[in-house]
């Protein structure tokens, strides 16, 4: 059976950051590879986890909780038949629930590690009523609260993931019981976790079936891209994204002989230097409630 970790959480809270990050400290002697659900027409995420992992697969055009779900079915056992991973790494879409993946890793014989939730501990307030983010908490069993940095206390934010979680975790609708024994908060910053979240400690050891109705009552978001055919000055793009939950791209800057990986996330843009960018394509994927 092949070890899996989901990776989940709401649009900007860090997912990427995070495998990144787990490839380089924790899982650099393992061949692992990664399964991205991209929320666009473009992979952007894709071709950062490519620069640290020995694979990536990319399912674009949708969300494995509903169109994708039997593509990615086909492609994890292309992957396992192939490629005979030491670990699977799957990195949901933000704007959609794990629940749906971590039954087909069961159904394929994969032994699920972990549900790992990133939250973002600086713009939580903004999306703590979404649908899709409380059920990605209850969803887990591992919850990451991220960007501690940017806050001054977690004391508050810790209690409230505890109530989210409580009133939306798992269960089996005919017993009513819990999927999870436990869950644990880990505080942190640049996706940044210990060696234990990575050593079997929240392996799931329940038949994921039966899973109650209620984590079905999900909303979605609309997402949009923007091409660019000449560089833009560096001041318009938070013109550009200003109306958008989250925006991610890569764009050539007026001024710069090499192009800039986009994030911007509640209000926080920031771009950074990217490379291995041979495509002369640039753009912006705008996700939010009104694109």
């Amino acid at each position: 059976m092949t070890p899996a970790f989901v990776i989940t959480g709401f649009l900007g809270s860090g997912k990427t950051t995070l495998i990144v990050t787990a490839a380089k400290k924790h899982l650099k002697d393992k061949k692992v590879a990664i399964i991205v659900n991209e929320f666009g027409e473009v992979g952007v995420d894709g071709k950062i986890l490519s620069m640290s992992y020995s694979k990536v697969v990319e399912l674009s055009e949708g969300c494995v909780c509903c169109t994708l779900h039997g593509e990615f079915e086909k492609t994890l056992s292309e992957i396992r038949t192939n490629y005979n991973p030491d670990i699977l790494v799957v990195e949901t879409s933000g704007a959609a629930e794990p629940f749906p993946v971590m039954i087909s890793l069961q159904n394929l014989d994969c032994t699920i590690e972990g549900i790992i939730c990133l939250i973002d501990a600086k713009h939580f307030d903004e999306y703590k009523n979404n649908n899709i983010a409380k059920h990605q908490i209850g969803s887990s069993n591992i919850l990451v609260l991220n960007k501690i940095d940017l806050i001054e206390d977690t004391t508050t934010l810790e209690q409230e993931l505890l109530k989210i979680w409580e009133e939306n975790k798992l269960k089996n609708m005919f017993t009513g019981e819990s999927i999870f024994e436990r869950v644990k908060i880990y505080k942190t910053s640049y996706g940044k976790l210990p060696q234990e979240v990575f050593g079997g400690l929240f392996v799931i050891d329940k038949k994921l079936y039966g899973l109650a109705e209620n984590i079905h009552t999900h909303s979605h978001l609309n997402q949009r891209v923007l091409y660019f055919e000449k560089p833009i000055n560096i001041e318009d793009i938070n013109d550009i994204v200003k109306d958008s939950i989250r925006a991610k791209g890569i764009l050539k800057i007026e001024g710069s002989d090499f192009p800039y990986l986009v994030n911007y996330a509640f209000g926080y843009l920031d771009i950074s230097p990217i490379e291995n960018h041979d495509e002369n394509k640039f753009f912006l994927v705008l996700i939010g409630e009104n694109q």
